[in-house]
């Protein structure tokens, strides 16, 4: 029976991380945030997401690639699932649309997304985060099998010593 290594069993770290990035990136770029259930939601399903594509791609540029991707796709889902709630006053001015009547269609600016955020500032701050994202879940795979050395060096040294 063969055991599960190391580095399979932190993968899924790599998924909330990722979460918790774009969600940072996208608030920063005047997005809104859907509710909490739903941010367990896109945690949940990209934990296991890096968990299953941790046994088959190793590689620094498909790994940037599907993090690139998983920051689109949960672009989408902040946009659907982010919700906006009239009165509230701080949330009121974020990329969703107009509301209340605040500002006319007509008088959106050229560079703003279709909800007054923009675009390139979503761009950006997207990839930064999956960039991010690729550093960290890079870094954990790293300290993580650097980890699991210094317990296999100790154990030697153990055995060399009885």
């Amino acid at each position: 029976m063969r055991g599960t290594p190391v580095q399979d069993k932190w993968a899924w770290v790599a998924g909330p991380i990722a979460v918790a990035l774009g969600l940072a990136a996208h608030m920063v770029a005047g997005g809104s945030a859907p509710a909490l259930p739903v941010l367990l939601a896109f945690a949940a399903l990209c934990a296991l997401a890096a968990q299953l594509i941790s046994r088959w791609v190793h590689g620094p540029l498909l790994l940037l690639l599907l993090s690139g991707l998983a920051q689109q796709l949960l672009h989408f889902g902040f946009e659907a699932f982010g919700g906006y709630f009239p009165g509230s006053g701080l949330l009121d001015h974020l990329h969703g649309g107009p509301v209340l009547g605040d500002v006319p269609t007509g008088d959106v600016p050229t560079g703003a997304a279709s909800g007054g955020g923009d675009r390139h500032l979503l761009l950006y701050t997207h990839m930064a985060a999956a960039i991010l994202t690729l550093l960290v879940a890079a870094g954990v795979s790293f300290a993580v099998s650097r980890a699991k050395a210094s317990t296999a060096q100790r154990a030697a040294t153990l055995r060399n010593v009885e």
